[in-house]
């Protein structure tokens, strides 16, 4: 097998070179290029750790590679000068040697995988490929899922390093997968696939249905994605998902007499005024008024 190594960053134990303190009071996003400078390292017989990013920014770089996925609460990296929260669905590569400044707010946990740089040929490509530079990423819906799934496992069975070992093998080549498929999309200028968007729309309407979804979707960044959607359709992502969902409601309202309340659930409203509202902006109809009007057509 690769050395690679998973840890679930969170509060008690998280230390560095310089033995910093993790119980300091949050820190500006300001500072965030804080003082702390050092270096880290693993050992082969690391196991599965539960820990958080502190609430003080701290700086360092590592002579091995580190791939990492936020999973809960508020986290920051600055990478080069280039500084974005890393939440659920979100995460960062960082190649050996690459120094970073990161921080956490309250209770936060982060998905990290330590990979050595020298590798066995099988994975050799892969591994160079993917941490060719430092970058952040955004999971895709079917990464996301496998993220959390793999993570369940991890914390299941914080001993068991083969088990570790082949999770980050899985992430790693899932993501090259992703990322593949991303710059492919962006080579060739490939126009989107709308009844895609649609049929996956229409699946989840039930809810909020937010744009970095649709993005994943089709494996580009959340910007590539907006911007590629209006040059394509001639609206933003978000006022197109809201369309589509008000014409669903608009054709539920005229083929069954359910009252406003129980499509207002169905299509994820809050409440039914909420449904009244965007309905009437949209349609400058109320929907009670909209189906009594074309019921009887």
């Amino acid at each position: 097998m690769y050395a690679n190594h998973l840890f679930c960053k969170t509060s008690s134990s998280c230390k560095s070179s310089s033995a910093a303190s993790l119980s300091l009071a949050p820190t500006p996003a300001s500072t965030l290029t804080g003082s702390f400078t050092g270096t880290s390292s693993f050992t082969g017989d690391q196991h599965t750790q539960m820990l958080s990013l502190p609430e003080h920014a701290l700086r360092h770089d590592h002579a091995y590679h580190q791939l990492v996925f936020g999973l809960e609460g508020s986290t920051e990296f600055d990478l080069a000068g280039h500084r974005r929260p890393v939440t659920l669905g979100a995460g960062c590569i960082l190649p050996a040697s690459t120094e970073h400044v990161f921080q956490g707010w309250g209770q936060n946990h982060i998905l990290v995988v330590n990979l050595s740089t020298q590798q066995e040929a099988a994975m050799l490509e892969a591994v160079e490929r993917l941490f060719a530079k430092a970058h952040y990423f955004d999971c895709p819906p079917d990464l996301l899922w496998l993220l959390r799934a793999l993570t369940r496992q991890i914390s299941a069975y914080p001993q068991d390093t083969r088990l570790h070992q082949a999770c980050g093998h899985t992430l790693i080549c899932a993501l090259n997968q992703h990322l593949g498929m991303q710059q492919a999309w962006i080579r060739t200028g490939k126009r989107l696939n709308l009844a895609h968007i649609d049929d996956y729309i229409d699946a989840h309407l039930d809810r909020r249905i937010q744009v970095s979804e649709l993005a994943g979707l089709m494996c580009l960044s959340l910007s590539q994605f907006q911007y590629r959607f209006r040059e394509q359709v001639g609206i933003p992502a978000q006022t197109y998902i809201n369309q589509r969902r008000l014409t669903q409601i608009a054709q539920v309202l005229t083929s069954c007499d359910r009252p406003l309340s129980q499509v207002a659930h169905e299509f994820g409203f809050a409440h039914q005024s909420a449904l009244t509202k965007a309905f009437s902006q949209y349609f400058g109809i109320s929907p009670a008024r909209y189906r009594t009007q074309y019921t009887r057509l």
